[in-house]
């Protein structure tokens, strides 16, 4: 049995290396041998069953370290960085060769992995989070599959179709462990022996519990002596939280590498028809003229007088009232018409008149663009920032980007849409999280209003995260309104000298309304206690600057 599978192993992978030789003609190596559609055998993780469940204990090994109690820390990158590593080690004992145009996925990966240490955003960690998710997907798919017949929804589609079989793929290592050790039979004394002793220590250790139990309470002496021992043992070793934490995580590094690695390997991607029939493009030029028509009033209406009439508004209308009525409309209409040129492209046959018009919508929803970024100024001059307010602009900003990749693409059919938007988000992104918008939210409104901030603006910039602590430090408030009921609270914090100093009672007591000084020194006052045992592995640089800022202030 075990010389047939090498022989079959051997026949298979010498058509593959043969197939390479011949200038890489991957479609006759599929033909032959029951290949899939990929570059991997689907029995390719069978066949080296140990070494990719050797790979993959140790990833959850590297992920539970990484991740204990420690969700943003110094380690967040280096997961990251052994992620693709195990990437990389699939992809070499396969023989699969590098594609040089893959290194934009992974230098983005490692940017996003280290921006994660430099913010304290729980907005931006998430996302940063799912963004080295999907380009570590997209950077797999386009070194297992011939990518370039994939439009943008087919990209989409398969990514989709990827995560959905790594559910099924979740039994993948027992599967692949039992049929290679079907192919493997024979086995030494040895390793019979050691099967052995771990089924009796399986059946032992239930048996060893209740022994023990039975005997502690049947003997005081006895109890005092092991009984103990062994409460501690179970309790506060084999089912402590933290063991079950630790297991937890491992557990979801392990199945979550090799379920994705063995999806991957199934090279099952549903293949699509290029050149299919399209719909008739007079429907399409009908409906899309009908909305075109409005967008050109509306848009005239803008340029007249709003951008170039000396900004006229509407009778009663402030300008903040103005702006927070029509942005999110226009927002909505601005992606609307992304979706509508995008699938008039991919379901009508496009011609002269078609493409005019999508770009008269396309040049259109720029104007729109304009508009809505215009009316968030606005409201910005009036209310100032907020981390929704820098969010949107950012996202305008992008926006016009991808809308003019858009554009390119109703001219040039040819033109790479999926992997322009890709690149175009990747980086965008990658500009919003190292800019740290918590850190502009508040310096913005510190230089607008100074040390006239009022108490609920002083509050908002206090709840965003400890980015914002080494702008807040350099505030320096007298009490106001604390009245004699708060002379414990105020007390409490005016007299900090030391980090040994801190008050540890049962109540914390309430920030007087009104009294900024009692504010911004109860949140520096939790920035030193929340810091106070990070160490090498959960080193956070956001974290360590606040600290430092905090400390400095009391000083």
């Amino acid at each position: 049995m075990e010389n047939n599978n090498m022989e079959a192993y051997k026949a298979e992978s010498g058509n593959m290396e043969a197939c390479r030789a011949e200038g890489g003609n991957m479609e006759a190596c599929r033909a032959e041998g029951g290949k899939a559609e990929g570059n991997v055998p689907r029995d390719g993780m069978r066949r080296n069953a140990p070494y990719f469940l050797g790979m993959a204990l140790i990833y959850s090994v590297c992920f539970a370290t990484a991740f204990y109690r420690n969700y943003i820390g110094i380690t967040f990158p280096l997961i990251t960085a052994a992620t693709l590593l195990v990437c990389w080690l699939f992809l070499k004992k396969n023989e699969i060769p590098w594609k040089k145009s893959n290194w934009l996925y992974i230098v983005t990966c490692m940017l996003l992995g280290i921006t994660t240490v430099l913010t304290a955003n729980v907005f931006v960690i998430f996302f940063n989070t799912v963004g080295i998710l999907l380009m570590i997907t997209v950077f797999m798919m386009r070194q297992m599959y011939d990518d370039t017949g994939w439009n943008f929804g087919q990209y989409l589609l398969n990514v989709l179709f990827l995560y959905l079989n790594m559910i099924p793929e979740l039994a993948a290592p027992f599967i692949h462990w039992v049929n290679y050790r079907k192919g493997h039979k024979r086995e030494g004394k040895k390793n019979q022996k050691v099967k052995y002793i771990l089924l009796g220590v399986v059946i032992g250790l239930p048996m060893l519990f209740v022994v023990v139990e039975l005997l502690s309470s049947a003997d005081q002496i006895f109890s005092q002596v092991i009984g103990k021992m062994s409460h501690r043992l179970f309790g506060q070793v084999i089912f402590s939280p933290n063991v079950f934490l630790v297991i937890l995580l491992m557990v979801l590094g392990f199945f979550g590498i090799y379920s994705f690695l063995s999806a991957l390997s199934l090279n099952n991607m549903p293949q699509y028809q290029s050149g299919g029939t399209k719909k008739n493009p007079l429907t399409a030029i009908t409906f899309i003229s009908m909305v075109t028509v409005v967008y050109v009033i509306f848009c005239g209406i803008q340029i007249l007088f709003l951008f170039t009439g000396g900004m006229l508004l509407p009778e009663a209308y402030t300008y903040a009232e103005y702006a927070h009525q029509g942005f999110f409309q226009l927002l909505f209409v601005c992606l609307f018409n992304l979706v509508l040129v995008g699938v008039s492209m991919a379901v009508f046959d496009v011609n002269r008149v078609l493409k005019l018009l999508l770009l008269l919508c396309c040049g259109c929803t720029y104007i729109m663009l304009a508009s809505s970024a215009f009316r968030m100024i606005l409201y910005i001059r009036t209310y100032h920032l907020s981390f929704l307010r820098v969010l949107v602009l950012w996202f305008l900003a992008m926006l016009a980007v991808l809308l003019a990749g858009v554009a390119v693409t109703v001219v040039n059919r040819k033109f790479k849409l999926f992997r322009y938007c890709v690149a175009v988000v990747a980086v965008s992104y990658l500009v919003f999280s190292f800019g740290k918008p918590d850190v502009l939210v508040a310096e913005y409104n510190i230089a607008q209003m100074g040390e006239d901030i009022s108490f609920d603006d002083l509050e908002y910039l206090a709840g965003l995260s400890v980015d914002t602590v080494p702008a807040l430090s350099r505030y320096r408030f007298e009490h106001q309104g604390c009245g004699q009921g708060a002379g414990n609270y105020v007390k409490k914090y005016d007299y900090y000298t030391s980090p040994g100093d801190w008050f540890y009672g049962e109540r914390e007591g309430k920030v007087p309304d009104g009294c900024r000084r009692c504010l911004l020194n109860k949140t520096l006052h939790h920035v030193l206690k929340d810091t106070e045992h990070m160490g090498v592995r959960t080193f956070h640089l956001s974290k360590y600057l606040a600290r430092r800022a905090a400390v400095e202030y009391w000083n």
